[in-house]
């Protein structure tokens, strides 16, 4: 990691939303609440029309201009759980998010460490698996889900990530979003969910992963989507990371499931006060939060992002 850049920044920096003519652009308040658990409040930033767009901004390694970006990205607060309105329309919800996917017998061939692209059991489509060095089938091992940010593909991250993993020892997956960004952010849980529970079925034959060690993280949309599948399987998923997250938007909460979030604080893309105010309402909600912010843009920092798995893993991080 000598000389690396700290930091991996993508593609899809969230610029301003294309409203349709006579619309403000302006984001809205959401508001919801389980009837049966805390009150969990969190930022949330959804258009009017219930999907953003995006500006394809290109390969960056640097730090973003606050000009990359327009002046009406704004925060607005959010709520979170079930049920979910906006305005007097109810959010489509055509999944209960449900991860049911578990590893049954261990894979007895061998698979070489590096990077693998998976063909998706059902469907025509990938998922990346990076696998560490020194992975041995003969024993279990951890897992977390990565889940990209919006336009960027999966297999961008996957070569940062890979000295990583052979560090720690820990299996990365990364299935692809069905649309341009994951569906909750669209509208709700939905075709994304089944491809998950695919992508982890076609993992586990070629893996032996440990099912008390599967954990889940992500990345702007793809960090929305980790902490909001992830509390609603926190029953399944013991530890949930999110680097840069806008909102969490959960279909219900379960278990008690630790968290460890990351936030650039020169963020232009989803301000840092996101983090903010999602970590003060989980801590709140009684959940235990590992809260980092970093001199920095909207991206992944490479040593949080290695934090955080080690974090998985019981140690400091």
């Amino acid at each position: 990691m000598e000389g690396a850049s700290p930091y991996h920044l993508s593609r899809d920096c969230l610029a301003r939303r294309r409203g349709a003519a006579g619309t403000s652009g302006a984001q809205l308040l959401l508001w919801c609440c389980s009837p049966r658990t805390p009150r969990l409040r969190v930022n949330a930033i959804l258009s009017k029309h219930r999907a953003l767009r995006y500006y394809e901004l290109g390969s960056m390694e640097k730090y973003i201009s606050r000009r990359s970006f327009c002046a009406d990205v704004v925060v607005a607060g959010a709520a979170a759980l079930t049920g979910c309105k906006l305005g007097t329309t109810t959010i489509p919800v055509t999944s209960d998010a449900r991860i049911n996917a578990l590893p049954g017998v261990p894979p007895t061939a061998a698979i070489a460490p590096g990077i693998h692209d998976l063909v998706v059991q059902g469907s025509d489509r990938f998922c990346w698996l990076i696998v560490p060095a020194g992975y041995d089938h003969s024993r279990a091992w951890p897992m977390t889900l990565f889940f990209r940010g919006a336009i960027t593909p999966a297999r961008n991250y996957m070569d940062n990530f890979q000295p990583i993993a052979d560090e720690l020892g820990i299996l990365i997956l990364a299935p692809e979003a069905t649309g341009r960004t994951w569906d909750l952010v669209l509208g709700g849980f939905g075709p994304d969910v089944e491809f998950i529970n695919r992508s982890l079925h076609t993992a586990f034959q070629h893996v032996h992963v440990d099912p008390d060690r599967i954990f889940t993280s992500g990345f702007s949309d793809g960090a929305s989507y980790s902490l909001s599948l992830g509390l609603t399987n926190g029953d399944y998923f013991s530890r949930i990371a999110a680097y840069s997250p806008g909102f969490i938007q959960a279909a219900a909460q379960r278990g008690q499931p630790g968290f460890f979030i990351t936030h650039g604080n020169m963020d232009q893309v989803l301000p840092v006060e996101s983090s903010r105010y999602i970590v003060e309402q989980l801590k709140s909600a009684g959940y235990e939060v590992d809260y980092r912010e970093f001199d920095g843009p909207h991206a992944v920092s490479l040593s949080l992002a290695r934090a955080s798995w080690e974090w998985m893993l019981g140690g400091a991080g």
